[in-house]
Order: C-alpha cells, then sequence, then structure tokens
C-alpha cells in the first residue's frame, strides 16, 4: 500500500488540475453565456458607462486588447490612433480594453509619448478572456498570454470580421482593409 501512494497521490495531483482548469474555463464564459449576439457583452459593459452609454449602438467595434507589460502594444498605439483619426466618423467604435486597474494603466500612459485618442476599459478581464475564446485560431483559445498580445478584432452587427494576434506593420495594414471592407458593406 505504501508503494502505491504516490502514485495515488500523482493521479489526485493530475485530477486536480483537470478539474481546476476545466472550472476556470467555465467561468471565464459563464458571465456572457445567456446573450444572443457576441456583441451584446461590449454593448452592455458600455451601457453601463456614463460616458461610453451612447457609443454601446455602434455597429461596428474595433477591439484593441493589450496590456502596459507588452512592448509591440505600446508600439503600435500611434498606428491604432491614425487608423481612429481616418475611420472613428464611419460610425464605428475603437476600443482598447485590457484587465489591469485603471490606476496602473493611467500612471503607465504618464510615462509613454503615445497616449490613445479612443476609448479604454480597464480592469475588464472578463471581456478580455471572452473576446479571446472568440479568436477562430484555435491555438489562440485558451487565455491571455504574451503572444495574444496585442490583439485587434472586428466586430460588426454581431459577427467576428477580423480577428489577429500579435504585431506587425502588415497585421495593421489588414485591420485597417477589413474596416474598409466592414464600412462598404
Amino acid at each position: 500500500m505504501i508503494k502505491k501512494a504516490p502514485l495515488i497521490l500523482s493521479i489526485l495531483f493530475i485530477t486536480l488540475l483537470i478539474s481546476n482548469n476545466v472550472i476556470s474555463r467555465w467561468q471565464q464564459t459563464a458571465v456572457f453565456r445567456n446573450y444572443d449576439s457576441i456583441d451584446e457583452p461590449i454593448r452592455n459593459v458600455l451601457q453601463q458607462d456614463d460616458f461610453l452609454a451612447d457609443e454601446s449602438n455602434n455597429r461596428i467595434f474595433v477591439i484593441n486588447l493589450w496590456a502596459t507589460w507588452c512592448q509591440p502594444c505600446a508600439k503600435e498605439i500611434p498606428q491604432l490612433n491614425k487608423l481612429v483619426d481616418k475611420y472613428e466618423e464611419d460610425g464605428i467604435l475603437f476600443l482598447a480594453i485590457n484587465g489591469e486597474k485603471e490606476k496602473d494603466v493611467i500612471e503607465w500612459l504618464d510615462l509613454q509619448k503615445n497616449d490613445f485618442i479612443y476609448f479604454h476599459l480597464h480592469n475588464r478581464n472578463d471581456l478580455c478572456d471572452y473576446l479571446f475564446q472568440l479568436n477562430p485560431d484555435q491555438q489562440y483559445k485558451v487565455g491571455q498570454k504574451p503572444q495574444h498580445l496585442p490583439s485587434n478584432l472586428i466586430i460588426k452587427n454581431g459577427e467576428i470580421k477580423y480577428f489577429k494576434s500579435g504585431y506587425s506593420e502588415e497585421n495593421i495594414q489588414q485591420l485597417e482593409m477589413a474596416i474598409k471592407d466592414c464600412i462598404k458593406k
């Protein structure tokens, strides 16, 4: 019996890890499980904010998932700002969403030479996790990891029109092309 104890403990430990992972994934998406449209959670979050409530009716959302510790995220801010300047009048709402505390983000932004000219939502791990689950690329389905940031997506009328993780000039160009396509249709 003593010889079997390490095996039994190992099996229990593995079972606990697996069940914990399943439960945490369920908890991440349970918040948004009862919605009819994929953009409904975003609209509800916006409606809770006095300043952004009017913006919740936009039909196109361009969403940037980012973090202060992500250097590529900081690099793409000026390019995203240019897209905002070009396309915000076309009924598009640009949002930067992260899971960090507002105080920490503001302190970080104060040290940067570039700031967002579009709206940001802080301390929204729930929304970040939900949006990551929408990524059609299976390798990026679970959790917010450094290789997932920055991520940009476009949701138009409840449908994902674009989702790309990682920073590059090419990704920004693809994002702009997807924005143009959304405006045309």
